[in-house]
C-alpha cells in the first residue's frame, strides 16, 4: 500500500478536547512551566509522574531517561520508527545515546511502501541516518508475526512481529507529531498502529473485522481498536515498558490556523503511555492562542484518543509534571 494512499484513508482519531476527572478533583493545579496551564497537570501524588525536560540533546534524552529508574533486564529494545525516506525523523544521535545507556536494539515492524518489506525497511533506515554505528536493527516481523491476546472494546489479540517474544526491556521512543499530518502521532500510535504487522494494521483500522486489506471504520471505532492494541502491547510485557516523546522543532504542514513551528521544546519520559501523550497534547495545543482554537486543532487531531484509552484501562490523563534541572 502505498503512503499516499494509507494517509488518505487513515481514520485514526479525531476528537474533542478531554473531559476533566476525578484527578483534578479537590487539588490545586501546581503551575505551569509554560506561559499557559497545562490542562491536565495535577498535584495530586497518585497521579502517574511525567518527567521533563527542556534540553533536547542526546545528554537531556539520556537524563530524563534515567529518572524513571526502569529496571533493565535482559535483551532491550527501543520501539521507533524510521520514518519515510528523506523526510522528518528522529536525530540519530539522539537515539544512539539511549541506545548506548541502555545496550539496546532498535525495533520495528514492516509497513506501507517503502517499508513494506524488510530489505527495503533497512534501505530506509540507512538512508535516515540509522546505520550499524548508531544500533543494531531487528524489524520484528521479519521472520513472522505473534499475536498478543486482549480483551478490549473490539479486538481479541493484536498481531505484532515474531521477534518480539526476544525482548524483556521495552522502550517507547517517539518523535512527537502534534501538527503535521492529519493525526497527532505519539506513544499510542507507536504501541498499536506502529506495533502492527501489516495484518495487524488492518486489524486495528476494521477494528477487529479484517485482516487482508485495509477497510476503515469511524474514528471513535477507530481509537478504540488502537488503545485495545496498545493494552495487549503492555500485559504482554508487563511492568517492562518505558515511554518517551521528543517534541523538537517541527514545522506544522497540516493547514491548521495559526499553528507554528514551537522548535525545541523538551523532552517528555514515563512509565503511563496515556500521561506522557496527555502530557505532550497540553503543551503543543496547549500553545493555541485562544481555548476555542486549541478545541479544533484537538478536534482535528484526534486527542480523544488519551480519554478513550484511560476508559480501557491503559493509563491515566492526568499527570504530574516533573521538571528536571537543565
Amino acid at each position: 500500500m502505498k503512503r499516499r494512499d494509507f494517509l488518505k484513508t487513515s481514520v485514526l482519531l479525531t476528537g474533542a478536547m478531554t473531559a476533566p476527572s476525578l484527578w483534578a478533583s479537590n487539588h490545586s493545579k501546581p503551575t505551569s512551566p509554560f506561559h499557559y496551564p497545562l490542562t491536565h497537570q495535577v498535584s495530586n501524588e497518585a497521579a502517574p509522574a511525567v518527567f521533563f525536560t527542556p534540553d533536547v540533546s542526546s545528554n537531556g534524552l539520556v537524563n530524563v531517561y534515567k529518572a524513571l529508574e526502569q529496571n533493565l533486564r535482559g535483551k532491550v529494545g527501543i520501539k521507533m520508527t524510521f520514518e519515510t525516506p528523506g523526510g522528518p525523523h528522529l536525530d540519530p544521535q539522539l537515539v544512539k545515546a539511549l541506545a548506548d545507556h541502555t545496550k539496546a536494539t532498535l525495533i520495528d515492524n514492516n509497513c506501507f511502501s517503502p517499508r513494506d518489506t524488510t530489505v527495503k525497511h533497512l534501505a530506509v533506515a540507512r538512508g535516515n541516518g540509522f546505520d550499524a554505528s548508531i544500533a543494531p536493527i531487528d524489524i520484528l516481523d521479519s521472520e513472522g508475526s505473534m499475536d498478543l491476546p486482549v480483551k478490549g472494546y473490539h479486538l481479541r489479540f493484536a498481531r505484532t512481529g515474531r521477534h518480539f517474544a526476544r525482548y524483556d526491556t521495552l522502550i517507547s521512543l517517539v518523535r512527537f507529531k502534534a501538527h503535521f499530518l492529519d493525526f497527532y502521532g505519539g506513544t499510542l500510535k507507536n504501541l498499536s498502529i506502529c506495533m502492527g504487522t501489516l495484518e495487524g494494521k488492518c486489524l486495528i483500522h476494521s477494528a477487529g473485522e479484517v485482516m487482508t486489506h485495509f477497510s476503515s471504520r469511524d474514528n471513535k471505532t477507530t481509537c478504540e481498536a488502537m488503545s485495545d492494541a496498545v493494552k495487549a502491547a503492555m500485559q504482554a510485557k508487563a511492568g517492562r515498558w518505558a515511554f518517551i516523546n521528543v517534541i523538537d522543532a517541527f514545522e506544522p504542514s497540516d493547514g491548521c490556523e495559526s499553528a507554528t513551528n514551537l522548535g525545541n521544546t523538551g523532552i517528555l519520559a514515563s512509565l503511563d503511555p496515556v500521561a506522557v501523550d496527555q502530557a505532550a497534547i497540553d503543551i503543543t495545543f496547549g500553545a493555541a492562542p485562544s481555548a476555542a482554537m486549541r478545541a479544533t486543532w484537538e478536534e482535528h487531531h484526534s486527542t480523544m484518543l488519551t480519554d478513550i484509552a484511560e476508559k480501557n484501562d491503559v493509563g491515566k490523563t492526568h499527570y504530574r509534571l516533573i521538571s528536571l534541572a537543565h
